[in-house]
């Protein structure tokens, strides 16, 4: 089932070393007629095309829109500048002649979605480049209002992006119709995968050793519960601080390395298009319903039943639940390695012994051990079926590309982006060094400070504008967490290496943990649109399963009840989706 995920990393190692295909150059003498204006017999020509000076003149304007609510980040632009002008777009219009032009700006992704709705319906003018996904996606799909991508990937693209789209071709499902691409996947890391944190102050207390099976594992959530691992004569501790008002599985606090332990088969409860794993026979089907769901019910029942767990979990949600660890009452964790900063960093504020380590995941009574692989994708950046200047848009993208992967040798990696984007803006030089951040710590002087409070600025939102999402390379992260694992005093070299270099120590230590484990990921294999039916009962039947597996839980039910559950889920509806999911994966495998 995982040997994706294993083929991923070797992919971005593969990429990071230089294994990619041989780099060409693109044609130089394209007719452009600009975007957005009137059509014109001017000719926009390509200098430099296919390496890092390609730029057009006269300017070419794309147009765009997104999401930017200014008020939850206060670091993305120095004062005076926004969205709509800033240093990078300065940039882009003297350096490479592209003037960006933003058709709307809305501050919460739900308006954005409505707007895209209204401007299909109205039949008004489509942004030329835009983010999309879900229900709008799938409208302007069906409506035929976005442009086919295969040629232009061909033609324009990055090598090294080319490869990333053949070897992760399973995430295109959305963008995917009648064989063609109409959407290019915007990437998460990968690297959120579910580590073990437990606090080492009471273990060290209770002269315990961290659980490398399940078995150990359940002794270590009952001395923690009622063998007063905090010393403080009060029975006022508990095992495990676990969400689960949706389910098995969420952002934080998740328990698939529980189901893991149990089964291969992935489950969740508050997703109707996930976990669809692969059978034997080729075939799909949800994890939640799958027989094999009963092992990970009867666990969580019994450690229910005897006090381990919080007897609130079926209210909670991942931050409620965190409350638990941040308060010194839970000694552990699930979750994702950042959680080596928040929230576990706040148990000091409580205690300051409190010590949450990363550990490897406990295998099962038959020697399973695993996790689920969180989603890879998150929305699709789409064009507009009339949209004339693909390949501008793409020399701005591999320019980004190129510098996400600082490949030597590499034509379109732009030299004036080495250190960083912008002197002044994500680093500054001080005494012959590059800083990129603590800059009072590095003695730098106040008044040459990106931002007057000394923060770091977050690049993301100005670089972004035309690409829809920042570009990441899933697993491009693992090479430095290493470097600095090895020697934590390692000095950083490449940008990827400074990103990892600020991360806190416990959040390196996390990562390390997840990368050197390496254990299988659980697929979720079904990544098409949601079905008919999915639209019509989804919501009924995620309500179903995630009360069912409550019931159950919490003793309300038998473990019994958990046929009478399937039954149920499968009459009302789940076995018209199953037929449709199967047979998207028998055209789209």
């Amino acid at each position: 089932m995982g040997h994706y995920v294993k083929f991923a990393k070797l992919l971005a190692l593969s990429i990071a070393i230089g294994v990619l295909p041989t780099l060409t150059a693109c044609s130089s003498n394209n007719n452009q007629e600009p975007s957005g204006s009137p059509a014109s017999t001017a000719e926009s020509a390509s200098s430099g095309a296919g390496t890092w000076e390609q730029k057009f003149n006269p300017p070419v304007t794309i147009t765009t829109a997104i999401v930017d609510d200014g008020a939850s980040r206060g670091n993305a632009f120095k004062p005076g500048e926004s969205m709509e002008d800033n240093m990078n777009l300065r940039w882009m219009k003297e350096n490479m002649g592209i003037n960006v032009k933003f058709d709307f700006i809305v501050t919460k992704p739900e308006d954005y979605d409505t707007k895209l709705r209204l401007l299909l319906s109205s039949g008004a003018k489509l942004p030329d480049a835009f983010r999309a996904q879900g229900e709008p996606l799938q409208s302007l799909l069906a409506a035929n209002k976005l442009m086919s991508l295969d040629e232009a990937i061909e033609k324009y693209a990055h090598p090294g992006y080319k490869e990333l789209l053949k070897n992760y071709g399973y995430t295109l499902g959305e963008v995917k119709k009648d064989g063609k691409i109409y959407g290019l996947p915007s990437f998460f890391m990968g690297d959120e995968g579910t580590v073990m944190w437990i606090r080492k102050d009471w273990l060290d207390n209770l002269g315990l050793q961290p659980p490398k099976t399940l078995a150990e594992f359940e002794n270590v959530l009952k001395q923690f519960t009622e063998n007063d691992p905090d010393k403080n004569g009060k029975n006022d501790t508990i095992g495990l601080a676990v969400p689960l008002k949706e389910g098995p599985w969420t952002w934080m606090g998740q328990t698939d390395a529980i189901v893991a332990a149990l089964t291969t088969q992935m489950i969740n409860t508050s997703d109707i298009r996930s976990f669809w794993n692969k059978g034997e026979d080729g075939k799909l089907t949800y994890g939640a319903i799958n027989p094999d769901a009963k092992l990970y019910l009867q666990t969580m029942k019994d450690w229910m039943s005897k006090g381990y767990m919080d007897k609130e979990a079926g209210i909670k949600d991942p931050s409620k639940s965190s409350e638990l660890v941040a308060s010194g009452k839970a000694g552990i964790m699930f979750g994702p390695a950042w959680m080596g900063d928040w929230p576990l960093s706040d148990a000091t504020k409580n205690d300051p012994k409190a010590d949450f380590e990363p550990y490897p995941l406990p295998a099962g009574p038959d020697g399973l051990v695993g996790r689920a692989e969180k989603m890879l994708v998150s929305g699709f950046t789409v064009f507009n079926k009339d949209f004339k200047d693909i390949e501008v848009w793409f020399a701005y993208f591999n320019k980004m590309f190129a510098k996400q992967l600082e490949q030597e040798g590499d034509p379109f990696f732009d030299p004036r982006w080495k250190d960083g984007y912008y002197e002044g803006y994500d680093y500054v030089k001080y005494n012959g060094k590059l800083i990129k951040g603590d800059y009072e710590a590095a003695g730098v002087p106040a008044d040459q400070w990106p931002l007057k409070d000394g923060r770091s600025m977050d690049m993301r939102f100005m670089m972004t504008n035309i690409l829809g999402s920042s570009v990441t390379i899933p697993y491009s992260n693992e090479a430095p967490v290493k470097k600095f694992l090895a020697d934590p005093n390692a000095e950083p070299v490449s940008s990827k290496e400074f990103d990892v270099k600020q991360m806190k120590k416990k959040q390196i230590d996390g990562q390390g943990v997840r990368i050197n484990q390496g254990i299988t990921e659980g697929k979720n294999y079904f990544t098409g649109p949601m079905t008919p039916t999915m639209k019509s009962k989804g919501e009924l039947l995620k309500k179903l399963a995630t009360e069912s597996y409550l019931k159950i839980i919490y003793g309300d039910q038998p473990i019994e009840y958990f046929d009478e559950f399937v039954k149920e889920w499968l009459d009302n509806g789940g076995q018209k989706i199953t037929d449709e999911v199967n047979a998207w994966y028998a055209e789209n495998q």
